[in-house]
């Protein structure tokens, strides 16, 4: 198909290529009614599939998949080792847009190191070893880890909700995530 708006609206289309925001081109191609689907990667968690409704005011909205059971264990009151199918560091990417994150296993399970990047230059290097208090070191002008105990705090006061109870709204100028209410937004995609 040649770039440009199409002659005609699909009545479904499925995007595979994990992406960070929602190309609203896509929501444009997508009749009243249609499916826009999309797995939506943060740099924190792997890529979640979103189901958008589109409606006859060119907004579309949906809530993300469920996540695979089975997550990595992770001891009480520590983000830091948050498996890669956990709702928590799911949400914790969703407010965090722009953190990378990369956990390092030296074969014992329940020791193991977390990088955090940011696009500013800002990093953190957490190192955990089994039943010691996290040692964090960081530098930039971000203080990620910080960040990132506030951010999954927040997912905690919200009920630790799973991924399948947040959703998407995305409209011609913006897109955000929500829970339980579309019109509200929880954190800002673009």
């Amino acid at each position: 198909m040649p770039f440009g708006k199409p002659r005609s609206l699909f009545d479904r289309t499925v995007i595979h290529r994990p992406v960070p925001v929602v190309d609203y081109s896509w929501v444009e191609r997508t009749q009243a009614g249609g499916r826009v689907e999309v797995p939506i990667w943060t740099g924190y968690h792997p890529a979640v599939r979103v189901t958008l409704a589109v409606k006859p005011d060119g907004t579309a909205s949906g809530l993300f998949a469920s996540l695979p059971f089975g997550t990595l264990p992770a001891e009480p009151g520590c983000p830091c080792a948050l498996g890669p199918s956990d709702d928590a560091a799911f949400t914790v990417g969703l407010l965090l847009p722009g953190v990378r994150r990369f956990v390092l296993h030296d074969g014992d399970p329940h020791t193991h190191a977390v990088w955090l990047t940011s696009p500013d230059g800002s990093w953190a290097s957490v190192t955990r070893p089994a039943g010691i208090a996290p040692k964090v070191r960081q530098g930039g002008p971000r203080r990620l880890w910080r960040e990132v105990m506030s951010a999954w705090g927040r997912w905690e006061d919200l009920g630790r909700p799973r991924a399948d109870q947040l959703g998407v709204t995305v409209t011609p100028t913006s897109q955000w995530v929500w829970l339980g209410d579309p019109a509200v937004g929880l954190a800002v995609l673009r």
